[in-house]
């Protein structure tokens, strides 16, 4: 795999691709565990890249959106066990006790012939637990791990991946050279995503395809973003020695930021009326030279 096409310029994803990297020489089997969006598809296709070599075929299945046992029955019947394959299998908590075996079968025998990649979400081992997943199948695929970060845990990728993004979309809608301006680009780092890396790319795509222009802006941001699906970025660093004045003036900024300088809905967010935002934004001089805002009215 070429280094450049996996984005890793976030700590936590610099250590994924050397751990992807040491795991190409073994024969066990891939456990890739993350929330939803983190991107666990794209993961197998790069180690699958990094394993191209010894295993040219590629092939996956989401047990996620199985509608039946037969569907699943019959993806099982078309696995038969022939060498040389990368096999990627999402949702694997989904599949009930029957398939379970079948699937522990398949890996044991095939080790060495095929090599099995396997994701599900965070709590995995809570559904070993719980009876849902069986503990030989866990027991089996458990030594290799790999734990995606979501999207809020790795921002320094965020601009490489709106690159990445808006050059895919671009291409689908004939549209070149789209750039974000710095403002976008601040908000985009501020969001916290809790669709992950599915939510950034739905973002991005829902803007070009909606505003034919050069350069994407804030203003060009669903206004849905802001009435649902927000979570309080809880990660907020707090450190002893620092005045109380610093971190209201950090807060109140992010969320201005969230809401493209809307003082009415960063009000609502932080529980004050748009006159005390007002007051705080002109004390901590949060203005935007460039929004033209004025005061409300007396």
């Amino acid at each position: 795999m070429d280094e450049s096409s996996f984005i890793a310029l976030s700590p936590l994803t610099r250590k994924i691709l050397e751990k992807m990297k040491q795991a190409v020489s073994s024969d066990l089997p891939l456990l890739l565990l993350g929330e939803s969006g983190t991107g666990k598809s794209h993961i197998g296709f790069a180690f699958y890249s990094l394993c191209k070599e010894r295993f040219p075929q590629y092939q996956s299945y989401d047990f996620s959106i199985s509608e039946s046992e037969e569907e699943v029955g019959e993806f099982f019947t078309k696995l038969d066990g022939k060498g040389g394959s990368i096999i990627f299998l999402e949702g694997v908590s989904n599949l009930g006790p029957n398939f379970q075996v079948q699937l522990l079968q398949k890996i044991r025998n095939e080790k060495g012939k095929n090599r099995y990649l396997l994701s599900d979400n965070p709590d995995f081992a809570e559904k070993v637990k719980s009876g849902q997943v069986q503990e030989s199948l866990f027991v089996e695929i458990q030594t290799l791990q790999v734990r995606l970060p979501t999207l809020r845990d790795r921002k320094e990728d965020i601009p490489a991946f709106t690159r990445l993004f808006l050059e895919l979309v671009g291409k689908r809608y004939n549209r070149k050279n789209i750039k974000i301006s710095e403002k976008l680009g601040r908000f985009l780092l501020e969001y916290d995503y809790p669709g992950n890396l599915h939510q950034l790319r739905n973002l991005l795509e829902g803007m070009v395809s909606m505003h034919n222009v050069k350069t994407l802006d804030t203003k060009h941001l669903p206004p849905e973003l802001f009435e649902t699906g927000y979570r309080q970025n809880s990660d907020l660093s707090v450190r002893t020695g620092i005045p109380l004045r610093d971190y209201e003036r950090e807060i109140i900024r992010r969320n201005l930021i969230l809401v493209n300088g809307n003082r009415e809905k960063a009000a609502r967010i932080l529980g004050i009326s748009e006159r005390t935002i007002y007051r705080k934004i002109t004390e901590f001089e949060l203005f935007d030279s460039q929004d033209g805002k004025t005061p409300p009215s007396s």
